[in-house]
């Protein structure tokens, strides 16, 4: 697999399992840096995967999801 097949799969599966229908919290711990930070438009920006995984736990239900291809579903 190419060094760009390898980071797309990576991004898909951020995309998919934490964007996605139901939130894979451990998709945090297994992808992101310590010191990742996570800016939403209209929330405070998140840093550190604690941080992150708090917001998606407090992040409502209902929200409009997106899909790996970058379109939007509701």
């Amino acid at each position: 697999m190419s060094r760009e097949s390898a980071n797309k799969a990576i991004v898909g599966r951020w995309f998919t399992d934490f964007w996605g229908e139901r939130c894979n919290l451990g998709i945090v711990d297994e992808l992101a840096a310590p010191d990742m930070l996570l800016q939403y438009s209209l929330h405070e920006p998140r840093r550190g995967r604690d941080d992150i995984k708090a917001f998606m736990s407090g992040f409502p239900q209902g929200r409009s999801r997106i899909s790996a291809s970058g379109a939007r579903r509701s």
